[in-house]
């Protein structure tokens, strides 16, 4: 057994008697799929709830690209979500086996008009309700750093608080 650390803008998936972590959430949402009979995991580190609908546009010294819009960014939680469901029922696992633990959304950015956080944890519910998947636990608002780890043999989802 390892500990698969993802990153934010990231996600892994496993069949195999690992643990899933992440830590540093904030206002960044880990969103956990777990189909519990066949014992297959998922873990987004997401950043934000969607992607924009245009092309991003970066410049760098004059030089214009722009970023595929059919290639899956895991950095927004829709995206995140859709490309997490493809590989574990791709591994194997059921629909409506599918359960979801949402941790993080905190608001970091007391500063600003806007919650991204909390913004972040509604999307996501609407998202995962749209898709049918069950949310069966949740560690998410506040203002408080977290860290999580998931271990995809049991489906145990732990939470650190950092303050």
């Amino acid at each position: 057994m390892k500990n698969i650390e993802v990153y934010m803008g990231n996600i892994a998936v496993t069949k195999v008697e690992d643990n899933l972590v992440a830590s540093g959430i904030g206002s960044c949402l880990v969103i956990t799929l777990y189909d519990p009979k066949h014992k297959i995991g998922a873990l987004a580190h997401t950043m934000l709830y969607a992607r924009r609908l245009s092309f991003e546009v970066r410049s760098s010294k004059d030089e214009r690209r722009k970023t595929n819009p059919e290639s899956p960014d895991t950095k927004y939680a829709d995206t995140a979500i859709d490309e997490m469901l493809k590989r574990i029922e791709t591994l194997g696992a059921k629909r409506e086996n599918i359960e979801a633990k949402l941790i993080g959304g905190a608001n970091m950015f007391s500063a600003f008009e806007s919650d991204f956080g909390k913004e972040n944890v509604s999307r996501a519910k609407e998202k995962l309700k749209k898709e049918g998947i069950v949310i069966v636990g949740e560690c998410v608002g506040g203002s408080q750093g977290r860290s999580v780890e998931f271990s995809v043999t049991t489906g145990i989802v732990t939470v650190k608080t950092k303050f």
